[in-house]
C-alpha cells in the first residue's frame, strides 16, 4: 500500500448536509481499513464531538483523533473513550479582560466541550452543536473563568456581521501567544465574518506532523483528505492530499489533487480507492 496513513476531515469530508455521511464514503473507508490501512481524525470539532463518526467507520482503539483544528490530541480508549494525548492552551487571563470589553457573542473551546456565550446566531448554534455534544450556555463573558474551572481554554471562534467583526479582530490584533484566522465571505454569508483564535503555531498542519510522529508514518506515506480553509496547512503537509471539486479556489490550489466529485456526490468514496 502507497499510503498507509490516511488522516481526514469530518465535515464536507466524511459527511454532506447536516451530519449526513454518504453510505458510499463510510464503506470505502471501511474497505481501506480491512486491506490495512491506519485511519485517523482530524478536525475542527473537539475528540468528543468526533466519537459517532469514530463508531459509525468502527475505528478501533489507538486510533488518533485530532480537534479543535489541531489544538488537542487524542486516542480512543478501549472502553470507546478517550485517552490525551495532548492539549495546547490559551491563557484566559489574558484574553478575558478582552472578551468581557468587546461583549460579542462567540463560542470557547474546551478539550471536552463548548462554551456559547451571548445571544449566538443560527451559523454560531451549528456550530456548536457539531463541535461537541455538551454546550454550556452563559448570558455574557463575565463568567467564564468560573465555568471553564479548571479545563484549559483551547480556542475562541466567532461569527459576526461585518462591523461587529472589524471591531472584534482590532480588539485582539495584538494579543502575544496566540494565532488568528479570519473567514471573509467563505463559507458562511456575505454579511457574516468568521474569526478564530488559537494557541500560537497550532493548525491542522502542525496537528499532522504530530499525528505522523506518533503513528511512526512518514510524510510520503501519509495521505490526508479535508474541503475548506482550516484544512489546508494539513493538505500541504501530507504526500497526497485531496479536496472535492466544489472546494474554494485556495483549497484547491493547497491539495495535491482536486476530487472530479462534489461534496454532495460523496467526493472522499472515490478518492479512497487511490491510496492503494
Amino acid at each position: 500500500m502507497r499510503f498507509p496513513f490516511c488522516v481526514l476531515d469530518i465535515d464536507g469530508t466524511l459527511t454532506h448536509g447536516f451530519d449526513t455521511y454518504h453510505p458510499d464514503v463510510v464503506e470505502r473507508v471501511q474497505a481501506y481499513r480491512a486491506r490495512g490501512g491506519t485511519v485517523a481524525l482530524l478536525s475542527g470539532r473537539l475528540p468528543h464531538g468526533m466519537l459517532d463518526p469514530a463508531r459509525l467507520l468502527r475505528l478501533p482503539a489507538g486510533t488518533l483523533i485530532g480537534g479543535g483544528d489541531g489544538a488537542v490530541l487524542a486516542r480512543l480508549a478501549d472502553d470507546g473513550g478517550l485517552v490525551w494525548e495532548w492539549t495546547r492552551t490559551l491563557d484566559v487571563g489574558t484574553l478575558h479582560p478582552r472578551l468581557v470589553a468587546t461583549d460579542q457573542p462567540g463560542l470557547a473551546l474546551t478539550p471536552t466541550r463548548v462554551v456559547a456565550v451571548g445571544e449566538t446566531d443560527k451559523i454560531s448554534e451549528r456550530l456548536a452543536s457539531i463541535t461537541a455534544p455538551e454546550v454550556v450556555r452563559l448570558p455574557d463573558w463575565s463568567g467564564l473563568p468560573g465555568v471553564l474551572g479548571a479545563e484549559p481554554l483551547v480556542g475562541l471562534r466567532f461569527i459576526r456581521e461585518r462591523d461587529d467583526a472589524v471591531r472584534l479582530i482590532a480588539a485582539f490584533s495584538d494579543v502575544p501567544g496566540v494565532d488568528r484566522e479570519v473567514f471573509d465571505n467563505q463559507e458562511f454569508t456575505h454579511r457574516h465574518v468568521g474569526f478564530s483564535i488559537r494557541p500560537a503555531g497550532c493548525d491542522k498542519g502542525t496537528a499532522l506532523l504530530a499525528m505522523m510522529e506518533t503513528a511512526g508514518f512518514p510524510r510520503e506515506r501519509t495521505a490526508a483528505f479535508g474541503d475548506w480553509i482550516t484544512d489546508i496547512p494539513m493538505l500541504r503537509t501530507a504526500g497526497l492530499s485531496a479536496a472535492p471539486k466544489d472546494a474554494l479556489p485556495a483549497v484547491r490550489e493547497a491539495a495535491t489533487r482536486v476530487s472530479g466529485h462534489t461534496i454532495r456526490d460523496g467526493w472522499l468514496a472515490a478518492e479512497m480507492d487511490l491510496l492503494d
